[in-house]
């Protein structure tokens, strides 16, 4: 049984891992034994995750490259990066993402539509750019998309468009990659209070309290970077061998 979990020797590249979901999938795969390569924008958030991850003798090793996901640029320099730190590529979490800006659609200033479809959408597509012509067969890509793929939000209709693109990108790619056995999964987080989601919608914990009751979550509670970690792990181990193309949900809910 812990084969299907089991990467020890394999490389995966992990965007948006200075904080957050990306760094609780950036630990995750490691203790799982993969080598990682940790992309932010912030040098300071990324060489503490992949010197937490190198202190633990037990998992796999890590490194740590600034990257721009919205740069195609950038986005080669990172598989290239992880090809000569660890030898090739065999997993790909585009999960770098999100907006601070919450404004009707009518109101939104055209310059952060521009700016979140490029840190959100085409960031896939110049991740799956770079990374598929280093990914051996058997590779594996996970997008983290969003409930707002599925449910529009007044004030986030940018974020919903671009989320929503993520979500048919990765259907798209399950077909056209599935001749190379490389298979295209996309992850739609539930509520995950990270620092960056308090800072996008003005809360401190003191408010997760009533928003829980509000939202009346049958799992009967919030959401945490485990929680997401834990189905990236399922989805490129062993166990996510007949899976792709699949936007799962993982929210606590219906």
């Amino acid at each position: 049984m812990q084969d299907l979990f089991d990467l020890t020797g394999k490389t995966a590249i992990v965007t948006g891992a200075g904080r957050g979901i990306g760094e609780g999938i950036a630990h995750c795969l490691a203790d799982a034994g993969a080598n990682v390569v940790c992309a932010a924008r912030s040098h300071d958030q990324i060489e503490r995750v992949a010197a937490a991850i190198n202190a633990n003798a037990d998992g796999g090793r890590a490194s740590a490259k600034v990257t721009n996901v919205a740069s195609q640029q950038d986005m080669d320099a990172l598989a290239r990066h992880g090809v000569d730190e660890f030898g090739g590529i065999d997993i790909w979490v585009n999960n770098a993402g999100g907006s601070l800006v919450s404004a009707p659609l009518t109101e939104l200033d055209p310059a952060e539509w521009d700016t979140t479809l490029a840190v959100n959408l085409s960031s896939v597509f110049y991740g799956v750019r770079a990374a598929v012509p280093h990914m051996k067969q058997g590779g594996s890509i996970v997008n983290t998309s969003s409930m707002a793929a599925r449910d529009p939000f007044p004030g986030s209709g940018h974020y919903s468009a671009a989320k929503a693109g993520v979500s048919m990108l990765t259907k798209t790619l399950a077909l056209e990659l599935g001749p190379q056995k490389i298979r295209v999964n996309a992850i739609l987080p539930g509520f995950v209070p990270t620092d960056t989601v308090k800072q996008a919608l003005d809360m401190n914990d003191e408010d997760f309290g009533p928003l829980l009751e509000q939202l009346q979550l049958p799992a009967g509670r919030l959401g945490t970077p485990r929680d997401i970690a834990a189905c990236v792990l399922y989805l490129v181990g062993a166990s996510g061998e007949w899976v792709t193309g699949q936007n799962l949900v993982v929210a606590g809910t219906v």
